[in-house]
């Protein structure tokens, strides 16, 4: 069977990597929850519930519909719950993987078996532990100390402090651990090499019935060389463990000098955006190489340092045409769609000196575009459409 230029994208939401994916020069189409307006042409979106992932019939019916036989695959958020629906997107094409295979995502995603796997690799002498984790509640416990996650949920949308009953279907306890949140994404091939791209320092943005929702991340976090040495050492391990290739990342805790190894991130993440503008020349062409055996190499990195975080909705919004979203925002929805409070409204990013700067540049920017969404969507209600006001659009713009 010929391959095929194109490389479709396939995650729950899709614009990022479909992004950086474009920014090779490749061809790519997007299959995603979405259907953001900057998802790169053409793009598709499929109906189906975001918390429990895709609707498989409309997933292959649409990947079908966007991408011939032999085009290359990425997969983005949404099957670290449902690998068996990754096996048979993969058979539908056929298309060609590039990235971790359906075996790989489940074992990394099997919460048991990434904790007996890791127990096994001597991350103890490098400092390195996972919090305890089990199946079904523990006999005699302390519900405060332990928290209900989701097999490979994402976002932090799933994760709630267990209140010491039954365990639902498909999630697990986690034992509470101090520590602050840290990424490491790293990029690895089958030869055994292994390069981390950079670490992140990342929050939580609570709400209601969700403690531990993503907020946002900065990157390159300011943390010791002998951190960075010890985390590079563990991201090698795990990708030989697990055949880990192209674009990963580990989700952490840092308390000091101990590290806890929260999960595995078997595909690019959240931060995928800061990461491409961190690296020159991104790392996307990296992790295509990366993932498909080729040779591969990673930009240097840029100056200064980079901050990202979702923007959610202070109330509900319907989203007027044309409107004046500002350069450092992304996954916009589109005209006429509706934003339910506390839901996404987009992504916001912003450069700074250190860290402290680029979150200050962050939070003013992520208040600007809430307030002025709602102002203008206000104004719209009340006037009917209308050209954009010279105040409006300058006040989105700084």
């Amino acid at each position: 069977m010929p391959e095929s230029d194109l490389i479709l994208v396939a995650a729950l939401s899709g614009r990022a990597i479909a992004q950086a994916v474009a920014r090779t020069g490749a061809m790519v189409a997007t299959l995603d929850q979405f259907g953001d307006a900057d998802v790169p042409m053409p793009a598709r979106r499929v109906a189906g519930d975001p918390v429990a992932g895709f609707d498989g019939d409309a997933l292959i019916a649409g990947a079908r519909a966007l991408a011939p036989p032999g085009s290359g695959l990425v997969a983005g958020s949404g099957f670290e719950q449902v690998p068996e629906l990754l096996a048979a997107l993969l058979r539908a094409g056929p298309y060609r993987l590039v990235g971790n295979g359906p075996e790989v995502v489940r074992a990394a995603k099997d919460p048991t078996g990434f904790a007996a796997r890791l127990a096994a690799l001597g991350l103890a002498e490098l400092g390195v532990s996972h919090p305890e984790t089990r199946m079904e509640e523990p006999d005699h416990a302390v519900a405060e100390d332990w928290l209900v996650k989701r097999i490979g949920a994402a976002g932090g949308w799933h994760i709630v402090p267990w209140d010491g009953g039954p365990l639902p279907g498909g999630h697990y306890l986690q034992r509470l651990a101090a520590g602050h949140p840290t990424s490491a994404a790293f990029i690895a091939d089958r030869s055994g090499r292994c390069e981390l791209v950079a670490i992140s320092r990342q929050w939580a943005d609570p709400a209601t019935g969700a403690p531990f929702r993503y907020g946002g991340a900065v990157l390159p976090a300011a943390v010791p060389t002998s951190l960075i040495v010890r985390l590079a050492e563990t991201a090698r391990r795990i990708a030989r463990a697990f055949n880990l290739v192209g674009l990963n990342s580990l989700d952490l805790l840092v308390d000091g000098e101990a590290v806890s190894v929260l999960e595995v991130n078997p595909r690019p993440g959240a931060t995928l955006d800061l990461l491409e503008r961190h690296r020159l020349g991104g790392v996307m062409r990296a992790h295509l190489d990366a993932a498909a055996g080729r040779s591969w190499s990673l930009g240097a990195p840029r100056p200064g340092v980079i901050a990202g975080a979702v923007a959610y909705a202070a109330e509900p919004l319907t989203m007027p045409a044309d409107f004046p979203w500002a350069p450092w925002c992304a996954d916009l929805p589109c005209a006429g769609a509706t934003v339910e409070a506390g839901q996404p409204l987009c992504s916001v990013t912003a450069w700074g000196g250190d860290e402290e700067e680029a979150r200050r540049r962050l939070s003013y920017r992520i208040e600007r575009i809430v307030a002025d969404c709602a102002r203008r969507v206000c104004l719209m209600e009340k006037t009917g459409p209308m050209e954009k006001t010279a105040d409006v659009v300058s006040s989105l713009q700084r």
